[in-house]
């Protein structure tokens, strides 16, 4: 993982993150710093070459690529994007370091402008992939109960639909017409809910752009009620993609995270 920010015209420092640890930070092309250590937060000092101090800081995430900052005497520095920035009024491309368009002088996002928005995608990305996992969930679901309500189709398909349908089901006794109507709706039932989830979960990620730290709590506290009453209707759907819900979770973490911090910033 290589990360790049351009301090002026003459200065650019790039730091390489190895494999088990490996940190090298290069400024202008000479290394400033090249070691192997692992700590769960590593804050890496290191010189300029006009004296002033340098510090590297980064946090791993459990989820997505790390939190980087890099500080030069003190003051945050905009990390150089894979993409290039542009002015927010005229579209002319810009430096990260220019604190004014050189086209048209209005003045350039900071580097703590570009930190705050940061933080804000991060806690609409995590509404967004809840919003995903309803959407992919359900079509999911839908797929497997209509499997499910098909054969049971089938296999009342004979009978008349005034019948009385010989078993009982979740302690109810059902008319054949009606236990067919109720199989018929059963996947688009669950199809529905989890759209409706969906659209629920599109609708705080377009509010987190506003107000991102109750957005996503929102969004957290719906996902876990959900899985708290799936649990108490059916105590096995607990142990069902675990692996699933811990990433989703992490991800709302992060988001959760993300909007405190925001949230910090503004105050």
């Amino acid at each position: 993982m290589d990360r790049k920010w351009e301090l002026d015209e003459a200065t650019t420092v790039t730091a390489h993150f190895g494999w088990f640890g490996k940190k090298v930070i290069d400024v202008n092309g000479r290394k400033a710093y090249d070691a192997r250590k692992y700590t769960r937060k590593r804050e890496i000092e290191f010189a300029m070459p006009d004296g002033r101090p340098g510090l590297l800081s980064v946090n791993p995430e459990f989820i997505g690529r790390p939190t980087v900052h890099l500080r030069v005497g003190g003051n945050l520095v905009v990390e150089t994007p894979k993409k290039a920035i542009t002015c927010e009024s005229c579209s002319a491309v810009a430096k990260p370091y220019d604190k004014f368009c050189g086209k048209c002088g209005k003045p350039m996002p900071t580097a703590q402008d570009y930190e705050l928005r940061g933080n804000v995608s991060s806690a609409t990305n995590a509404i967004k992939a809840l919003a995903v996992l309803f959407i992919l969930g359900g079509l999911l679901m839908f797929a497997v109960t209509k499997s499910q309500t098909d054969a049971a189709l089938t296999r009342i398909q004979a009978m008349q639909d005034d019948a009385t349908y010989p078993k009982q089901i979740q302690g109810r006794t059902y008319k054949v017409g009606e236990l067919r109507k109720e199989l018929e709706w059963e996947p688009w039932g669950v199809l529905s809910i989890n759209l409706v989830l969906a659209a629920i979960m599109i609708g705080l990620a377009i509010w987190a752009r506003r107000a991102p730290l109750p957005a996503v709590l929102i969004a957290t506290a719906t996902y876990v009620v959900l899985i708290v009453a799936n649990g108490i209707s059916d105590p096995r759907s607990l142990a069902q993609g675990w692996i699933i819900k811990l990433i989703v979770i992490a991800f709302l973490i992060k988001g959760i995270k993300a909007a405190l911090a925001l949230r910090d910033a503004r105050a």
